[in-house]
Formats: C-alpha cells, structure tokens, sequence
C-alpha cells in the first residue's frame, strides 16, 4: 500500500514535468510566444498579428496551454503534501504554497481564454482585440505576486527540514528566495509600454518566466528523489539504511 502511494504521489510530480514540456511547446513555441507581439507596435499591428500572421497558432498554442495548466492542479497539491512531511501538523505553508500554484493554474486558464478571445473574430475593431490583448498580459504577469507568496513559502518551509540531507538542497532553497524577490520586475508593464518593463521585455517577461520554470523543474526533480529514496527505505529490508 505504501509503495503504491510512493507512485500516485510521484504521478502527481510528474503532471508538473508535462505541464512545463505543453507550455513550451504550445504557448512558447507554436503560439510564439517566445517572441511575443509587443505592448508597442500599435492596435493596427496587434490586430494583424493575430487575425492574420498567427491567428490559428495562438488559438492551438493557447489551447495545449490551458490543458497544461489543468495539470499544474495536481502538481501544486503534491508539492503541498511533499512539504507537509517537514512542516507537519498545522502545515500554513506548506497549504499556502499548494492554493498559490492551484491559483496560478486558473490565471493561466483565464489569461489562455483571452488570448483565444484576441484571435477568435478578425471582424472585431483593432480596439478591441488591443484591450483584450493588454488585459491578458496583465492578468498573466500582475500575478506574479502569488508566485512569488509560494516560493517564500516553499523556501520556509525547506528551512524547516534539519535532516543531513534534506528534501532540497540548502543552495537551491536561496536561490528559491531569490527567485520570489526577482519577481517584482514582473510588476512592470502596469507602468511600460516599451523597454525591458513592458509585457514583451528583458525583466517583466522573460526573466519571470525563467525562474517560474527554473523552480517548478528544479523542485519537482528534488522532490521525486526524495520519494525515491522514500521507497527505497520502504523496501530496504529491517529498516537498513538507505544511501541518498
């Protein structure tokens, strides 16, 4: 029985690793997203860029996207559960960091729905789809503070685990914090329309993006070692020692 909860839980990791592999296939790649069309080049231009030049890549892209964000469902609860083995009863945030990822989850659905909205009728006013456009950015990266809320409260709790080889390592526990403090460049484009704090820039963008992806991979990978090492010692004869 134990055994067969080692393996849910390692299934529930995993659906993080397929989130992260179907938003860079469909959001980065075939939505292009990569290379987004900028808060600057004009209603005219944004409306041609998705009525147009990639209107059914944003529809497609965008559609592997929010069905990638389902599955950061399940990621999110299982690094809660991962982190309620160290923070124990009363785990605050290790909850805290579980309800953040659900949360980022339906952001990521919501913002996947605007941008389908933006390509949906090449009749609409460039107006129209401009709002729609801005609108969606915003919601996607305003919502950087929810992310940054679950990194602190995944490095506290990581702080909490005193065993001689921790769950996460200690370097990758402050680079989490640093992380979550990078964030705030994320804040930008309610104030940028150009340059590297605009939706399309350097530092509300793509560094964002960039620690989001380095955390969820870096985490789950550190977190199915120590389920690995969990079901080592489950079939580890008389409770032997297991190596880490």
């Amino acid at each position: 029985m134990q055994q067969e909860n080692i393996g849910s839980q390692k299934a529930g990791l995993w659906c993080t690793f397929v989130f992260v592999a179907l938003t860079v296939i469909g959001w980065l790649g075939i939505a292009h997203f990569w290379a987004p069309a900028p808060a600057d080049i004009g209603m005219e231009a944004t409306k041609i860029w998705f009525t147009e030049t990639y209107q059914w890549q944003t529809i497609l892209g965008c559609t592997i996207f929010y069905i990638g964000a389902g599955l950061l469902t399940p990621g999110s609860i299982q690094f809660a559960i991962m982190l309620s083995k160290i923070e124990g009863k009363w785990p605050l945030w290790s909850i805290t960091t579980g309800v953040c990822g659900i949360f980022i989850s339906l952001i990521i659905f919501f913002n996947c729905c605007a941008w389908i909205v933006v390509a949906y009728r090449p009749e609409f006013g460039a107006d129209v789809i401009q709002a729609w456009y801005d609108w969606s950015w915003f919601a996607f990266l305003l919502g950087w503070i929810y992310l940054a809320i679950e990194m602190v409260a995944t490095g506290v709790v990581e702080l909490m685990d005193k065993r001689e080889v921790p769950m996460i390592p200690r370097w990758f526990t402050w680079a989490t914090f640093a992380g979550a403090v990078s964030l705030v460049t994320a804040a930008g484009p309610a104030f940028f329309k150009s340059g590297p704090f605009a939706y399309h820039g350097l530092l509300a963008f793509y560094l964002p993006v960039f620690v989001w992806g380095t955390y969820l991979v870096g985490t789950t990978i550190f977190m199915l070692r120590e389920l690995d090492r969990q079901e080592a010692r489950v079939a580890s004869p008389l409770g032997a020692p297991v190596r880490a």
